[in-house]
């Protein structure tokens, strides 16, 4: 009976113990810090993101109400990503600082990740009202000095860490002496020791130590020994914070934006003008953005007078649910109007294309709509009494 009862004790002592394992092994990351305002985890779930190489947005995961992390990483195909834009995948060594100064290195050694195609993260956006607003950032609360021993000061955060993915599992171990060109003397120590998994990978860049390096009056911080290895993003060393990018009128402006009802294509056209004075229309055409924007709720016109061989090619965008197109508009009149005094600041950004003989407009309504206007044999005030007979403020009106 003894025997029994121990061995029931036992049995439940060995579930528990499994139980708070996996518990503990499960345990999400957690945000150690909260900002205020629009980005508060604590009212609205906040949603990560990342732009790909090719311009497209992937979703990593979110930051849910109680300021936990769910990191959701979604697999792709890496190498035809990189194939479909024509672009060289990175040398995979340099993301390692593995490069041509180590000590007895051949460059132009084959080696088994010549053509892995991988990629490093830096950051992970927090994304609302359609613009990034923050950034998640994984950092250490442990801190080092140097080993000079004539300070006593605490000189950086001693590791680093970033997400990594790679088109294969593969092991990756290798040592790098840095030498110096010019007396080859070793002045710092790189190791990685890496069971990458194919996919998505968390990485630690352990800066073990650093040395200080004179420069005339001055001291530089140098790493001198860095090792890097695989770590689990729930580990309690990595430390996740919150970091605003975005100023709150941005905030604010896409705020605004991102609540409107977009214009619909029957409410262009039945605006589109069919004469800008002595200009007639030749073109009309819905949902071709123009360069550099992908936004495809606007209007594309073109007005000509043959005889006098005038031509003017525009786009009027409507930005609603589409901020990011307005911050470059903003960006734009910003750079034009820096340093000017409020007299000499005009509504329109124009600019003289050498290249295309042609004049270049931007204007922009209620933080809303945006016009690009380009013409030839015509000056920046001609043309811009041209786009003022558009009447661009009726559209908003008429909606």
């Amino acid at each position: 009976m003894k025997t029994k009862t121990y061995l029931i004790t036992l049995l439940i002592i060995i579930y528990f113990q499994s139980c708070n394992a996996q518990q503990a092994q499960t345990a999400l990351p957690q945000v150690e810090n909260n900002l205020n305002g629009p980005l508060d985890y604590t009212h609205e779930t906040l949603i990560l993101v990342q732009k790909q190489p090719n311009g497209k947005e992937i979703s990593l995961g979110k930051i849910t109400t109680d300021g936990t992390i769910h990191f959701n990483m979604p697999n792709f195909d890496i190498k035809a990503l990189y194939d479909s834009i024509n672009l060289q995948h990175h040398n995979f060594h340099q993301l390692f600082k593995i490069s041509s100064d180590c000590k007895d290195r051949d460059v132009f050694e084959e080696t088994p990740f010549d053509n892995v195609y991988s990629q490093k993260t830096n950051a992970i956006f927090i994304k609302k009202y359609g613009i990034n607003v923050a950034v998640l950032e994984p950092k250490s609360d442990k801190k080092m000095s140097s080993n000079n021993d004539s300070t006593k000061d605490s000189v950086a955060d001693s590791n680093n860490y970033f997400w990594f993915y790679i088109d294969r599992a593969i092991p990756y171990k290798e040592k790098c002496d840095k030498t110096n060109s010019r007396t080859g003397a070793v002045y710092a120590n790189i190791s990685t020791d890496i069971q990458f998994e194919k996919g998505w990978n968390f990485i630690e860049e352990n800066l073990i130590s650093v040395q200080y390096n004179n420069q005339d009056d001055s001291q530089a911080i140098q790493p001198s020994k860095i090792h890097f290895t695989k770590i689990s993003p729930e580990n309690k060393k990595v430390k996740w914070t919150l970091r605003q990018i975005a100023k709150d009128e941005k905030i604010q402006t896409a705020k605004k934006l991102h609540s409107l009802t977009p214009l619909t294509k029957e409410q262009f056209e039945k605006w589109a003008p069919n004469k800008l004075d002595d200009l007639s229309i030749t073109t009309k055409e819905y949902g071709n953005p123009p360069k550099r924007f992908k936004n495809k709720n606007n209007l594309h016109l073109i007005y000509t007078n043959k005889s006098q061989q005038k031509e003017i090619e525009l786009y009027v965008v409507d930005c609603a649910k589409s901020p990011d197109d307005m911050n470059m508009i903003n960006f734009a009149y910003a750079m034009e109007n820096k340093d000017k005094s409020d007299k000499d600041i005009k509504p329109y950004v124009t600019q003289y294309n050498e290249k295309e003989k042609a004049t270049n407009l931007l204007y922009k309504v209620e933080d809303r709509i945006f016009v690009t206007a380009s013409a030839g044999n015509i000056n920046g005030e001609e043309l811009w009494k041209y786009i003022q007979k558009l009447n661009v403020e009726k559209l908003l009106k008429d909606q």
